[in-house]
């Protein structure tokens, strides 16, 4: 029933994960995995140079904003040293106070064809048709007629994280281009090149960034120190300027994979996406199908192992499916260019086996269960659960222990089954052995066999039990007192006297697994199981015989009559026994 159970809960497991998987439930995941496995960090392109508005800037020139014609210098200076493409993450959408500063910032753009400057829309979200803005802010009119132009929007994930670029959103009929791809544009035809077409987008207009440098890792050089002629000016030779907010406080910064501790720069970033265009270095999500199929195959995986294995082999089991699935995804990202996302495949392998587990300890307790009612039926439940805890082994062996056995049989049932039919005979029968059972097991003893219409039971094994000796006493009285009734109603309806005959006694006795490597029982032999059986041999109908070392245990609490020595085939010495005939309380 259980393994049937693993099965039918692992298979609706794999359902709820797959459909979560098309949902993006556990995104969150995904993320974790995409930023500590796939991003590492590698060489930042020489070529990309951030010219930044940096602590230096300001404590030189003033506090941000400044008046224009410092970042007018800028341009004009970068574009004379052969600057390939120059981008400027600042929007100049309306006029300052200083209007000799905004025409000269015209000016200085009017002089040159590689700059892009910075525009702002306000985005909307189309589930259906991705990003789109309900308005699009250009620089001030003059400024953005001599200039092209890019937005400068970015869109972090809800953990505010940037990991993908959004480069085209829609305005109206018209598809506008990001300030990375557009200074991108730019540098391509700069240099005579023709610009990639085949960038990865998604339906939102974004591609996974490949994040290459850790912030401060790219060439940034302070504004200042590029209006007062401080570098060489071979370094900006075919080089892509970014322009924009280097210190803190003075620009929107966000964290990536490759440091989710300290915020990065937008300068930054867009260095970073620049890099990917002039690389190729285009990340592509995996279609939602290879998603599913891949989970649907490491399920179906899960599914085989863990309702064969036992818990440690299955931990091993999922521990190989879940490393295997990282390495796939490793090498897809970085040989292929995919970008898997197997968090919810990996979530559903654990809790997967967390449910195996849970219903692996039910089915172990259930089948504790049922083999301690199955087996206690043919052996005593004592043993059963000695065997279960594992406090008796099940190997061929014993040891010497003090015990009291107790044989009782029916006299006069020989006659009786020769008289009458088998289904009568077995139904009195198991009348009796049920009587004396139930008077051994009220009193702590063990049932070691049914013999015929005799049963011999063992008191203090495999359990300890004190007193055992008194106790085997009592279960004896018990099982005369309580066959009166049933003595009663079989000889008025069979006209037979049928009666116990009960012996008992208490010595030293070899207890334990009896038998072969394929048939083995658990057992008492030795002289005191022999003389037992020999006592209720001797008895009479009705009489309980004790050996004398039994009545040395329990002559405070008993009458007894001495009835002699007994003499026994093969013993030397006889043995003093006495016939129980009341207890004293």
């Amino acid at each position: 029933m259980y393994k049937k159970m693993k099965i039918i809960i692992s298979l609706f497991l794999l359902g709820v994960f797959l459909a979560a998987y098309l949902i993006a439930l556990f995104s969150a995941v995904d993320d974790f995995i995409y930023d500590n496995l796939l991003i590492h960090e590698k060489k930042a392109a020489d070529n990309i140079i951030i010219v930044g508005i940096d602590e230096r800037s300001i404590n030189e020139i003033g506090t941000w904003p400044w008046p224009r014609f410092y970042v007018a210098d800028a341009i004009e200076k970068l574009a004379e040293h052969g600057a390939s493409a120059i981008g400027v993450s600042i929007l100049y959408d309306t006029y300052s106070q200083d209007e000799e500063s905004d025409f000269r910032l015209v000016a200085a753009a009017e002089k040159t064809d590689r700059l892009v400057l910075s525009a702002l829309a306000d985005l909307s979200e189309d589930t259906r048709s991705g990003f789109i803005a309900e308005d699009y802010i250009l620089p001030f009119s003059e400024l953005s007629k001599v200039a092209k132009t890019g937005f400068m929007n970015v869109e972090a994930d809800r953990d505010g994280v940037m990991r993908k670029a959004l480069t085209k959103i829609s305005y109206g009929d018209t598809t506008i281009n990001s300030l990375p791809y557009e200074v991108y544009q730019v540098y391509c035809k700069s240099i005579g090149i023709k610009p990639r077409e085949d960038i990865p987008l998604d339906d939102f207009g974004r591609f996974p960034i490949a994040y290459t440098a850790k912030p401060g890792n790219y060439i940034n050089l302070s504004l200042w120190g590029i209006i007062n002629d401080e570098y060489n000016p071979l370094l900006f030779h075919d080089a892509i300027v970014l322009i924009g907010p280097y210190a803190q406080g003075l620009g929107t910064d966000y964290l990536t994979p490759l440091d989710r501790r300290v915020p990065v720069h937008s300068v930054e970033i867009n260095a970073n996406i620049l890099q990917n265009m002039l690389e190729g270095a285009f990340k592509r999500e995996a279609p939602a199908w290879a998603g599913l199929l891949i989970m649907a195959t490491l399920g179906t995986l899960a599914v085989f192992f863990l309702s064969r294995f036992k818990p440690i082999l299955a931990a091993v089991a999922i521990m190989i499916l879940v490393l295997f699935e990282l390495a796939v995804t490793k090498l897809a990202y970085e040989q292929l260019d995919i970008i898997l996302r197997p968090g919810h495949s990996i979530l559903f392998l654990l809790v997967c086996y967390l449910a195996y587990l849970v219903l692996s300890i039910l089915s172990a307790q259930h089948e504790k269960h049922h083999i301690q009612g199955l087996f206690g039926r043919f052996v005593a439940p004592e043993v059963v659960k000695e065997i279960v805890e594992g406090n008796v082994s099940i190997e061929l062996g014993g040891s010497v222990r003090e015990v009291t056995v107790l044989f009782v049989d029916i006299r006069g049932f020989t006659a009786f089954s020769e008289a009458h039919p088998p289904e009568i005979v077995v139904t009195i029968v198991n009348r009796y052995l049920t009587l004396t059972s139930t008077a051994i097991q009220q009193y702590g003893g063990t049932i070691d066999k049914y013999i015929g219409d005799a049963t011999m039971a063992v008191f203090n094994a495999p359990n300890d039990l004190p007193d055992h000796a008194l106790c085997a006493a009592r279960a004896a009285w018990a099982m005369k007192e309580g066959s009166a009734a049933l003595h009663n109603e079989i000889m008025e309806e069979y006209g037979v006297d049928l009666q116990f005959g009960i012996g008992v006694n208490t010595g030293a006795a070899v207890i334990g697994n009896m038998g072969s490597d394929f048939r083995m029982d658990y057992t008492a032999i030795g002289d005191t199981v022999n003389t037992a059986a020999r006592l209720e041999g001797s008895s009479l109908k009705g009489q309980i015989i004790l050996s004398d070392a039994t009545y040395q245990a329990v002559k405070d609490q008993v009458y007894v009559t001495d009835l002699g020595v007994l003499k026994v085939k093969n013993k030397k010495v006889g043995i003093q026994i006495y016939s129980l005939d009341q207890f004293k309380d």
